[in-house]
């Protein structure tokens, strides 16, 4: 029987993860349709102090990745470096959906209800997997995925709400 956590934790990555891929989609598009150099909108951001578009991208697969780790209460992986290239970027979320769908729900059903520590900026939290995912995992997650069609909005892309909303809904 597959877990809470499981069921919604895993199924909402999965979603994000191909929203991103379809944002990724159009804005390599309209690079091409305005003829922006590939890597302009790659490296937007925001606001100067902000991380660029494919730190968002990088960011929320390695979130991913971090909460398998922590569902199977081991030490996450360390943080990658963004890559530069759109095909790197699709490598990325590729792969990171493919963690996703190697997942065994039995495996993190016996974790549940279980405390591990994780530290959150300069500070150890201790967290059951439902927890993490809900005070933590599912936050970050959705800030960075916001983020980059935030920066694609602002820098001219042609996408809306429904961008973003179809995997979720679907």
């Amino acid at each position: 029987m597959a877990s809470p956590f499981y069921n919604y934790t895993i199924a909402t990555l999965t979603k994000g993860l191909n929203t991103l891929s379809t944002l990724l989609k159009k804005a390599e598009e309209y690079t091409k349709e305005k003829n922006i150099p590939l890597d302009e909108l790659l490296n937007a951001r925001l606001v100067e102090d902000m991380k660029p578009l494919s730190f968002q991208i990088v960011t929320a697969t390695n979130i991913v990745s971090k909460a398998l780790a922590r569902a199977a209460f081991v030490e996450p992986p360390p943080q990658q470096e963004p890559e530069n290239t759109y095909e790197d970027l699709y490598r990325r979320l590729d792969s990171a959906l493919a963690e996703l769908e190697n997942v065994d729900p039995a495996k993190i059903a016996i974790k549940e209800g279980q405390t591990f520590k994780a530290p959150i900026g300069p500070n150890v939290v201790d967290f059951t997997l439902e927890d993490y995912s809900v005070r933590f995992l599912i936050p970050n997650f959705y800030f960075h995925v916001v983020t980059t069609y935030d920066i694609l909005r602002a820098k001219g892309v042609q996408i809306g709400k429904l961008d973003y909303l179809t995997e979720f809904m679907a």
